[in-house]
């Protein structure tokens, strides 16, 4: 989560916080999606450490603000990935196979939907704190929404992959 992160996050645009892909908003949401709730302390700690980091990179000090910043991007995290998972386990199942056109429509339907979660709770939050002005948080939301929505639809099914058993032919 945090090296994928801090990758995507060298292309950010200012504060810094939202990429036009984001890897680890996919993998949060597969995590949810194959293990459940087990994953969310990991997701929560992931985003954390990598916030905490950009935080610091941003203003090469660590203060309360950039503590808090990266304490409300985390838990945005982490509850869009609990609703995602669940969401696509009532909906898909799991196991699921993605061979048919109904399961990739859902995740492809799906996917914009769940990313409205941390984009919108996140900059809420950034606002808050006056990190985004208010000038800036359209541009940072959709940019924010898009590379977490296209994470989903990159590293879901990366995912799948990576911890799929061989299917007999």
């Amino acid at each position: 989560y945090v090296i994928c992160g801090r990758l995507g996050l060298s292309l950010a645009v200012p504060p810094g916080f939202a990429t036009a892909v984001f890897l680890p908003a996919g993998i949060a949401v597969t995590a949810m999606f194959i293990a459940g709730s087990a994953s969310l302390p990991g997701t929560f700690l992931g985003s954390f450490l990598l916030n905490v980091w950009i935080s610091y990179s941003i203003k090469h000090q660590l203060d309360v603000v950039g503590v808090n910043a990266a304490l409300i991007i985390a838990l945005s995290s982490t509850i869009q990935a609990a609703a995602g998972g669940a969401l696509l386990r009532k909906l898909i199942g799991y196991p699921a196979f993605f061979d048919n056109l109904r399961d990739l429509l859902l995740l492809l339907l799906l996917a914009p939907v769940i990313c409205l979660i941390s984009a919108t709770l996140s900059l809420i939050g950034l606002r808050a704190l006056g990190i985004v002005p208010a000038t800036d948080l359209m541009g940072n939301w959709i940019t924010w929404w898009v590379g977490d929505t296209l994470g989903v639809l990159v590293a879901l099914p990366l995912m799948l992959v990576l911890v799929g058993e061989p299917q007999p032919l």
